[in-house]
């Protein structure tokens, strides 16, 4: 993991982007966030170097999953962030290529633990 590693950071909540960007400077990593879907299309269009996605999913129609094919075309490898875990939200999550599903409220070591895994496994 670098100084350099762009981590996207998707919410639509103000505060819950506020403190995942706080964790995620705080991992040595530089966050882009996003509130909506047009805000994430931009970043897909105009940022290469994305090296891992926090997404939040609460409040986010099943337009993001299309977005989530796009990270997944890319290999940037993307953790979902949920308050609630369906065996439905799992298997569509798991289709899309994410690789981690954390039920909230989110144990921030847990998802610290999961930034670094992905980071090193790039």
């Amino acid at each position: 993991m670098t100084a350099s590693s762009s981590v996207l950071v998707l919410s639509k909540n103000e505060r819950n982007l506020s403190l995942l960007a706080d964790l995620v400077s705080e991992e040595g990593c530089e966050a882009t966030t996003v509130t909506s879907v047009a805000e994430f299309d931009t970043v897909l269009r105009d940022e290469a170097s994305i090296a891992v996605a926090v997404l939040d999913t609460e409040g986010y129609t099943a337009d993001l999953w299309k977005r989530c094919d796009d990270l997944h075309e890319r290999g940037v490898p993307m953790v979902v962030l949920t308050p609630e875990t369906s065996p439905r939200l799992r298997r569509e999550a798991i289709s899309r290529g994410v690789r981690s599903i954390l039920e909230k409220p989110v144990d921030t070591a847990d998802l610290r633990a999961t930034i670094r895994g992905m980071l090193s496994a790039e």
